[in-house]
């Protein structure tokens, strides 16, 4: 590795993990001022209160990675203008390029480190700080809800579950559609029910059919039924639970639940809005590079922080302005969910690319 380049990363890494640590203090503190009523009414002792504090924390990296990156980006070229180490690179035959080459690498590593985090550590957080606030600080262990109406949930075996309504008072459900998947892609059986009710330690099916399918996904055979007993590992308290957002799911389980939903017909943009969203948003690790070299090369020797964190504010207003558009209308179909959550990232990296061609003139 090149002197030049280990300087630029070295310069770098500093001010991105100082920028990335204190976004996410700074976004967990005003999260506890947000939560200080729910903390006033259930006055969880201090050790339970720091742990679901605390698994928010992966969450939050995640989210402002992007902008840390930038910050990095242009703090470290703003530290070499102050020292005229810009000057000096320029007159020694250094192009904006050669300065823009490690800085991308450097975004590309943290956007696959992003990806990766994303798959395995920010779900499981997730999962232990709703499980902290329900069972630990809220004491409720099974949710007192007593109608749910367009109920979706995934339940074991690798059965889907949509339910038009579900009364937690009488243990009941109307419009049941239940469907069996076989290693999680193909249909190997569907039951139609207008009702159901939990009856003796198991689920009692009322006028329905139930149909198997083959490998290839074809019906062979469909019967109706006045009462179908069926002997479920989903109980009543199972269905009692609110959904687990799209957010939550790793991009495994969401590609097998977006095909779960497609099947059974009901509509599914936000979730493969979501799914794509998993990769756009840390890509704009490298978007941001993009963006902050060709800002970071005209920062004069007596620019300052000052002006590196507003402009750093600026673009991720815009931004995260632009994410948050797309992806709305993805969701309500609008817009394809993978132009919508890319068209961000299409629009600042070309302008990103324009700005670096220009200054490479």
């Amino acid at each position: 590795m090149k002197i030049l380049t280990k300087h630029i990363l070295r310069e770098f890494v500093t001010p991105f993990l100082l920028s990335m640590v204190s976004f996410a203090v700074i976004i967990l503190v005003v999260r506890v001022f947000e939560d200080i009523r729910f903390i006033m009414d259930h006055k969880p002792v201090f050790f339970l209160m720091a742990q679901y504090f605390l698994l928010q924390v992966p969450f939050l990296l995640l989210q402002v990675t992007p902008v840390a990156v930038l910050m990095g980006v242009l703090f470290s070229l703003g530290r070499l203008a102050k020292g005229s180490e810009l000057i000096a690179m320029r007159a020694g035959g250094v192009g904006i390029q050669q300065i823009a080459n490690p800085l991308l690498a450097a975004g590309f590593v943290v956007f696959l480190f992003s990806v990766v985090f994303n798959e395995t550590v920010v779900p499981m957080a997730n999962r232990m700080k709703e499980k902290i606030k329900w069972e630990k600080i809220e004491k409720k262990p099974v949710p007192q809800m007593v109608t749910r109406t367009n109920v979706s949930i995934r339940g074991a075996y690798n059965r889907m579950y949509h339910l038009g309504t579900y009364d937690g008072s009488s243990r009941t459900m109307t419009h049941v559609l239940i469907l069996e998947f076989e290693q999680g892609v193909r249909l190997k059986s569907r039951i139609d029910a207008k009702s159901a009710a939990w009856e003796k330690g198991r689920w009692v099916f009322h006028d329905g059919y139930f149909r198997r399918f083959d490998g290839k996904g074809e019906e062979v055979s469909a019967e109706s039924f006045q009462e179908l007993p069926l002997d479920l590992p989903e109980k009543p308290e199972d269905f009692t639970h609110e959904q687990k957002e799209a957010r939550d799911l790793s991009m495994m389980e969401l590609i097998d639940y977006i095909h779960q939903l497609q099947l059974s017909g009901s509509d599914y943009h936000k979730e493969l809005v979501e799914l794509h969203l998993k990769v756009a948003f840390p890509f704009a690790c490298v978007i941001l590079v993009l963006l902050g070299v060709p800002t970071g090369w005209n920062l004069g020797k007596y620019s300052g922080v000052a002006m590196a964190f507003g402009i750093c504010l600026v673009v991720s207003f815009f931004y995260i302005g632009a994410i948050q558009v797309g992806q709305a209308l993805g969701s309500s179909g609008v817009l394809p969910p993978l132009l919508s959550v890319w068209i961000a990232n299409l629009l600042f990296g070309g302008i990103g690319v324009w700005m670096l061609v220009l200054r490479n003139r």
